[in-house]
């Protein structure tokens, strides 16, 4: 099943998938109907009715919008991605933020101390973006080998996973809010095929995250770049691989001009969080009803982001499958290395940090009783 995936993608490249009308003759069949037959039912009317409570809302949430200051909010992503300008996008027209790109206000570099001063109100970004040496961060960012969407969010929301995550940054200065879920990334590029554990070593690779940690203690030489640095260290020659994010995202930054080889599954991070960051003194200082409209607005941002994302991946292969890229598969045996490894660095981050001890341990016992659930549901 997993290797039939890629094999999809390159048999649309060719037009193998034409053959997918007599699968599901029913789309043809539905789209022949003529006007008078597409009667609306009962689902239509509750369908409307939901989009006459959800306008309503939208025109309150506007203005309490118009009666607040807007909060002026750093964008720590690259500003050529469509996904996320759209996710920023989606953010503005309830919350009163204006959403400035990295490098403008103060260099990238200073956010931190930007958002922790108040020289600007906030950040969005990435959990690990905030402190790119705290594993707890890492870990709210990107667990590997870690749970599905729906697991993940069952945690957050209702086993633990919240409170923790806001406590790591109050400690920091800043309000936490989980703002945005992204699917699965890709797992990185590759100038040449990596073929073996042997392949791996002593590659120079940009990754971030816990799956850096992993990639380094199999003799990687990790690198930390945004994706202009990625660019032109592929150019240079001064890495042999990268990974950085959707395949929709990495599409746009142009990666496939300098590697050909794109590799799945995502063991590194197959849920990405996003976070809105904002200076604690301001936090304090919104009214009540401003601090739960930007709650109930990252809140339907989790599902926007996701749905978003997830329904655009496959036309992003397509296009790159047609550009020459090389969609390939992890094999088994590196599959297995990376999860023993990343066992092993999960154990003594556990020992050495009770942070990432307290995140892991509501995660782990979660997961343990959530598996039973999983087993009984699954068919």
């Amino acid at each position: 099943m997993r290797n039939t995936i890629i094999g999809i993608i390159i048999g649309i490249v060719f037009g193998v998938m034409a053959g997918a009308t007599i699968i599901t003759p029913g789309l043809n069949q539905a789209r022949q109907l003529p006007k008078e037959r597409i009667v609306m039912g009962r689902e239509d009317l509750e369908l409307g009715a939901a989009k006459r409570d959800q306008d309503q809302t939208l025109e309150a949430n506007q203005g309490l919008k118009q009666k607040t200051k807007p909060l002026r909010i750093i964008s720590l992503f690259a500003p050529k991605s469509s996904t996320m300008k759209g996710v920023t996008n989606h953010l503005q027209k309830s919350l009163p933020v204006s959403f400035h790109h990295p490098d403008t206000i103060v260099p990238n570099s200073d956010t931190v101390d930007a958002v922790k001063s108040g020289v600007v109100d906030g950040a969005f970004g990435a959990p690990d973006q905030w402190d790119v040496n705290s594993p707890t961060l890492q870990l709210f960012s990107a667990i590997p080998f870690g749970p599905d969407v729906e697991e993940y969010l069952a945690w957050f929301y209702y086993g633990g996973g919240q409170a923790l995550f806001e406590s790591q940054f109050k400690r920091k200065g800043v309000q936490g809010i989980l703002c945005g879920i992204l699917p699965a990334q890709g797992s990185g590029w590759y100038k040449t095929p990596v073929r073996s554990l042997k392949g791996l070593d002593g590659l120079n690779v940009q990754a971030q995250g816990l799956g850096s940690r992993v990639l380094k203690e199999m003799g990687v030489k990790i690198h930390t770049l945004d994706s202009n640095g990625i660019l032109k260290a592929f150019k240079y020659n001064e890495i042999d691989g990268a990974e950085y994010a959707l395949p929709s995202i990495d599409a746009e930054m142009g990666f496939a001009r300098h590697a050909r080889n794109y590799y799945f599954p995502s063991w590194q991070q197959p849920v990405k969080s996003l976070a809105l960051l904002i200076n604690a003194k301001t936090w304090k200082r919104l009214p009540a009803r401003t601090q739960s409209l930007i709650y109930r607005t990252c809140g339907d941002t989790v599902r926007y982001a996701l749905t978003r994302a997830g329904a655009s991946q496959f036309e992003a292969l397509k296009k790159l499958g047609l550009a020459g890229v090389q969609v390939r598969r992890w094999p088994e045996p590196i599959l297995e290395a990376f999860k023993a490894q990343w066992k092993k660095t999960a154990r003594e981050l556990v020992q050495k940090d009770p942070d990432f001890n307290a995140a892991w341990s509501s995660l782990h016992l979660f997961r343990r009783d959530y598996a039973i659930w999983r087993e009984l549901s699954r068919p």
